[in-house]
C-alpha cells in the first residue's frame, strides 16, 4: 500500500487495518487495494461474503475531517456510474473500525423481517418474573 505513494502513513495504516478486518473478521473475498492520486487516498474493493457484487470501502483515520464536497469527490472518483454508493470506514487510534454506508441521495430501506409476536401468556410470566 505504501508503494502506491498516495496519502500519508496514517491513511495507509487505516487502510491496512480495514483490509485485515474485511479479510479476517468479515470474510470478504477478492479484496484489493487501489489508490487515487487525485484524492491522495487508498481505497479497497471486494466482495462481501458470498455476494459477487464488488463493493468499495474508503478507510480514513477518525481525526480526518470530511466536508460534503470531499465526500462527493470521493464518490465520483471511486464509484462506477451504475453503483453510486460506498462504505466509509472510520478508524480510531485503538484500531476500532466503524462503517458508514454512503449513497448518492436517499435509498428506500429494506423491509424488516417478519417477526412472530410472542404468546401473551409468556409475556405476562416474564413481566411478573422481572417485577419480583
Amino acid at each position: 500500500m505504501m508503494a502506491l505513494d498516495v496519502g500519508d502513513s496514517t491513511q495507509v495504516y487505516a487502510a491496512f487495518l480495514v483490509f485485515l478486518d474485511l479479510m479476517e473478521g468479515r470474510n470478504w473475498k477478492d479484496v484489493a487495494y487501489k489508490g487515487s492520486k487525485e484524492l491522495q487516498l487508498v481505497y479497497l474493493q471486494g466482495c462481501p461474503g458470498e455476494q459477487e457484487e464488488v463493493k468499495v470501502v474508503v478507510p480514513l483515520p477518525v481525526h480526518m475531517s470530511l466536508s460534503h464536497e470531499r465526500i462527493r469527490r470521493i464518490m465520483e472518483c471511486v464509484c462506477n456510474q451504475s453503483e453510486q454508493e460506498f462504505t466509509l470506514a472510520a478508524v480510531d487510534s485503538d484500531s476500532t473500525v466503524v462503517y458508514y454506508q454512503l449513497t448518492n441521495g436517499f435509498v428506500v430501506p429494506e423491509p424488516p423481517d417478519v417477526i412472530e409476536e410472542p404468546d401473551s401468556k409468556q409475556c405476562k410470566k416474564k413481566r411478573k418474573k422481572f417485577q419480583r
